[in-house]
């Protein structure tokens, strides 16, 4: 009977053994990744919104690596703040057809088969540039590290990865969340990311940081997005949606409710001159061109061209220069500004969002006489053909914008006839 009565005891302290076994070692089996965390700030900058098989502008002239011209030689800058405190040691950029971490990167398969015909990172040769917190970072391009298969999804063996770049340190080193890193491929004769060979055609890139060198811990995520046509930033499942479109007068319709995108009508051809076009040392001529914008981007947006001035051979028509400047006949210049009163019987000019850039070249004035000497004022960089300029910019949020481009064309009498021709490219990014 004694013995029957303390069972019980020796029972209850054995199955409370069980369950403090069991309290110590079920937490040890965690999800792999479960403590990665979300980006909270990243966006995907491109030098060129040209689909991936133009190289030359409209006279045939090869268009730079790295400029608004070539969509076929392209950089790309990535811009974001680590959300996790602790080491980095590696960090993987893949390019897919969907930018959900748990999806499948490319929905075909293959990058050929998937829905981003065209694109191809594999010759990326270097990092251009990288900072932290606006330092100088010591990462390295990797080419050595097989990332083919799962969970990497990279296309092509190292090196010559199609659709992922991946960078890693020497060893992993402390970061802090909130670090903000900057880094940029591409862009240059040798080296360079090309876009998507079809017009409107988006490619989500996934950032992917891990605390190792190795690429097997990840501790920070995120995704970006860029265009041939347009510009998106999204977090996880929600789209940030940026429409853009340039023409010339003839693309000129009413924006309406759903924001009409101009170019209906238009080829992008303006006649800079007389009625045939001719250019004279006694008159300034002028001409326009349109952008129409709508954004959700909460961080706002910005607006840049890029291109070279009025170019025959070797001859030119001299850009105005980076100081904003009036009109003088009989001298030689080329420039652009933002034109204010340009309404256009309401379908012009409309910013209410937007705001010419003042700083560091000043694009507010282009509205104005041109005669000598004008009230209008207009400038122009030649560097822009490699790093696109500034000329408009929201702070948030854009309903539906119209932005009225004016450009200016004087010469002297020691000007060289001849058929002078240029291309402008017009870029737009969003940022949240």
């Amino acid at each position: 009977m004694r013995r029957i009565r303390t069972m019980p005891k020796r029972l209850s302290a054995l199955l409370a053994a069980i369950v403090l076994l069991f309290g110590i070692v079920i937490p040890v089996f965690v999800p792999e990744g479960a403590a990665a965390a979300q980006l909270q700030s990243r966006s995907l900058s491109i030098s060129s919104s040209a689909n991936g098989g133009i190289t030359t502008n409209v006279s045939g002239v090869a268009a730079a690596a790295g400029s608004g011209g070539n969509g076929q030689k392209t950089s790309e800058t990535f811009t974001f703040n680590l959300a996790t405190t602790g080491n980095v040691g590696s960090m993987l950029i893949q390019y897919c057809d969907d930018p959900i971490p748990q999806d499948p990167c490319l929905t075909g398969g293959t990058l050929a088969s998937s829905n981003i015909p065209g694109f191809d990172s594999s010759n990326v040769a270097s990092i251009v540039s990288q900072t932290i917190n606006g330092t100088p970072s010591n990462f390295t391009l990797d080419t050595t590290t097989v990332l083919t298969g799962s969970p990497y999804n990279c296309v092509g063996s190292s090196p010559g990865r199609s659709n992922c770049i991946a960078i890693k340190r020497a060893s992993a080193a402390a970061q802090t969340s909130g670090d903000t890193v900057v880094v940029k491929f591409g862009g240059l004769n040798a080296d360079y990311i090309t876009n998507p060979t079809v017009d409107n055609r988006a490619f989500f890139a996934r950032i992917t940081v891990y605390s190792d060198t190795a690429y097997t811990t990840q501790s920070d995520y995120g995704t970006v997005v860029g265009s041939t046509a347009q510009q998106i930033d999204i977090t996880a499942k929600v789209k940030e949606v940026l429409n853009f479109s340039v023409g010339d007068v003839t693309a000129l319709v009413a924006p309406g409710a759903t924001c009409t995108a101009l170019g209906a009508g238009s080829n992008g051809a303006l006649a800079l001159g007389d009625a045939n076009g001719v250019l004279s040392f006694t008159q300034a001529y002028d001409t326009h061109s349109y952008f129409r914008l709508s954004t959700n981007t909460n961080g706002g947006v910005i607006v840049y061209y890029s291109g070279d001035t009025l170019k025959n051979g070797t001859n030119q028509i001299n850009p105005i220069g980076t100081t904003a400047t009036t009109s003088v006949t009989n001298s030689s210049q080329f420039g652009l500004g933002i034109d204010q009163s340009d309404t256009q019987g309401g379908n012009g000019f409309s910013f209410t969002s937007l705001s010419a850039s003042a700083v560091p070249t000043d694009y507010t004035n282009g509205a104005g006489t041109i005669t000598t000497p004008g009230t209008a004022k207009f400038a122009f960089d030649t560097t822009s053909t490699t790093t696109p300029v500034k000329i408009a910019s929201s702070s948030g949020p854009v309903a539906c914008d119209t932005g009225s481009v004016r450009y200016l064309g004087n010469i002297s009498t020691a000007t060289p006839a001849g058929i002078y021709t240029t291309t402008i490219t017009f870029i737009a990014t969003g940022t949240y």
